[in-house]
């Protein structure tokens, strides 16, 4: 959903289950594509779970430990 400036909020979702066992950004900061946002581990493997977009993260939407499913919101993003 594009606003008036021109920005768009993004929710960056899980594309696994599993275990959030690191949240590489925090709030206000900005990341390119391809930066490192969450690490889940599914099944004793640790995926890495990277930016598709330039943008600033809005909200972190998890915690470190929690148990994630397939297609949960993680981060929202806002993106040009």
């Amino acid at each position: 959903m594009k606003g008036e400036s021109g920005l768009a909020e993004v929710a960056v979702e899980s594309p696994i289950t599993g275990v959030i066992v690191e949240i590489s950004v925090s709030v206000g900061e900005e990341v390119s594509d391809g930066d490192l946002l969450v690490v889940i581990e599914s099944m004793k493997m640790e995926n890495e779970i990277l930016s598709e977009y330039d943008g600033t993260v809005k909200e972190i939407l998890i915690r470190q430990n929690q148990n994630i499913s397939q297609e949960d919101p993680m981060i929202v993003l806002v993106v040009e």
